[in-house]
């Protein structure tokens, strides 16, 4: 004779315990686009942004976010933004730049310093003094609609590419007045000692510029703040997340970092 093994059967009250288990989705990480700047050494070589790719890890892992940076000229990584094509990192904010974006909250302040050669400085209390100066910027970038509405009008300006070292050749060589410099300390000689270093790291002492310096004008010409941004038709939720995501990075001491 053939004994068949009892089935065993779920209580009720287990059954009732154990669907919701059962029915459990996994909750999938969010892709997001951040366009970034491709900054570019003197060689041709792309810098490495290895501050921002830290923030960006952050997020990732507060926001439950899957970010994908796409690198490209800050030009073209502008003209991407207002295409809808992703979320722009480090832009300022302009009154015509928030007809197009909704920003997020500051990812933090910078100081924009003048920077001169130590034997070409002037005087610089008001931007009454910058009449006639011409003045290096990065290509495509923008420091507020003061600044804008000043520029081509009391002074000209030198676009260039984001690498700061372009600038700093131009200054060597006298086709610009000054250079705008950013930095997020409020202290000049530290940017000083930074453009220093750069300068020693890809020239050393043999340039023809060696007894050259570069002189940091002691008062900012303005302080700026950059964003996160996002054609405003393609916020989908995502800028209340970054704008968390930049709270509790603020808490943590993360955003005191960024360069």
């Amino acid at each position: 004779m053939c004994l068949r093994k009892p089935v065993t059967l779920l209580r009720p009250g287990l059954l009732i315990f154990l669907l919701p288990l059962f029915s459990q989705q996994v909750v999938y990480a969010k892709d997001v686009m951040i366009l970034t700047p491709d900054p570019i050494d003197q060689r041709g070589q792309p810098y490495p942004l290895k501050l921002a790719d830290k923030l960006f890890e952050f997020i990732e892992h507060e926001e439950n976010l899957q970010i994908q940076q796409q690198r490209s000229p800050w030009p073209r990584a502008l003209q991407a933004a207002e295409n809808g094509e992703g979320v722009l990192y480090g832009v300022s904010k302009t009154k015509e730049r928030e007809k197009i974006f909704h920003f997020s909250l500051p990812i933090q302040s910078k100081y924009m310093f003048l920077v001169t050669r130590s034997d070409a400085q002037f005087r610089f209390n008001t931007v009454a003094d910058l009449k006639g100066k011409i003045i290096g910027i990065p290509r495509g970038f923008s420091y507020g609609d003061r600044f804008d509405a000043m520029k081509d009008n009391l002074f000209k300006v030198e676009v260039d590419n984001y690498a700061p070292l372009s600038r700093i050749y131009k200054l060597l060589f006298r086709r610009m007045d000054a250079g705008l410099f950013g930095a997020v300390e409020k202290d000049p000689r530290v940017l000083e000692n930074r453009l220093k270093a750069l300068r020693d790291e890809n020239e050393g002492t043999s340039s023809a510029f060696a007894d050259v310096r570069l002189t940091v004008l002691p008062k900012p010409m303005l302080i700026d703040t950059i964003h996160f941004a996002v054609r405003a038709d393609k916020d989908d939720g995502i800028i209340d997340k970054l704008n968390a995501a930049i709270l509790k990075a603020r808490k943590a001491g993360l955003l005191e970092e960024i360069r």
